[in-house]
């Protein structure tokens, strides 16, 4: 993040290619950085109108033969044996496509970027406070459209939670749940639909949100919180991280 412009980083963590130290802080940032939140938006809503556009095609005969060539010998350079037999199952022209689009749209995004005028949403160098260890949670459905993500200050007992997408039908709220590894879900409240949540932790909820634990999200009626245990489905969950 302090090497790389942010708005770049903002797509590629929206693409999912960041890894190791450049995640972290980029999970950081959308914790920290309503700027960076809004570049990350950006790049979802402009990839998002990219996948409606794009449409499903077959790989050529070579593409397909050097997928398996690239895996056989990437295979024996890790000392592992493949076998491919002579009537194995044809790689589907899905997953194949959906592989070779994950690489167009990677390069269509940078070009994308290059190309856009200076209008878009600025962003600037992203800084953390301190240097004090502190607790993550990145929670998302399938498609990413409703997220949450969350901060654990161990030393201050603070919770600060970042919400969007959630959509809790008439007479349902969001709430909040905190389980312990191999435990009983614990509720923390409500938390909004979407917008950010802040607030103080109690002793026994910091006891419970260790490294190990996972947050979850479920839709309860909005009355009698904290209730004793979640409803089905459980809309989001995600394990708590140390950074």
């Amino acid at each position: 993040m302090e090497t790389e412009d942010p708005f770049i980083q903002a797509g590629k963590y929206s693409l999912r290619v960041l890894e190791g130290e450049e995640l972290v802080q980029a999970q950081r940032a959308i914790l920290t950085d309503p700027s960076f939140v809004q570049a990350v938006e950006w790049w979802d809503r402009r990839l998002g109108t990219m996948a409606e556009e794009a449409t499903q095609f077959a790989p050529s005969s070579a593409t397909r033969e050097a997928i398996l060539n690239r895996i056989k010998h990437e295979s024996a350079a890790d000392r592992r044996v493949v076998t491919i037999q002579p009537k194995a199952e044809r790689p589907s022209r899905l997953s194949v496509g959906f592989a070779m689009f994950g690489t167009a749209m990677a390069a269509a995004a940078l070009v994308l970027y290059v190309s856009t005028p200076a209008t878009n949403p600025p962003v600037g160098p992203t800084t953390f406070e301190g240097a004090q260890p502190q607790l993550i949670a990145q929670l998302q459905n399938e498609d990413g459209t409703s997220r949450l993500a969350s901060l654990i200050n161990p030393t201050s007992q603070r919770l600060s939670v970042r919400v969007s997408g959630l959509e809790a039908g008439e007479g349902q709220v969001a709430e909040l749940w905190v389980i312990p590894e191999g435990g009983v879900p614990q509720s923390l409240g409500y938390i909004p639909n979407s917008g950010v949540l802040e607030r103080n932790l109690t002793g026994a909820e910091s006891e419970l949100l260790l490294p190990g634990s996972s947050l979850a999200v479920t839709f309860e009626e909005n009355t009698g919180a904290p209730h004793e245990a979640p409803s089905p489905p459980i809309l989001l969950i995600g394990a708590i991280d140390s950074v």
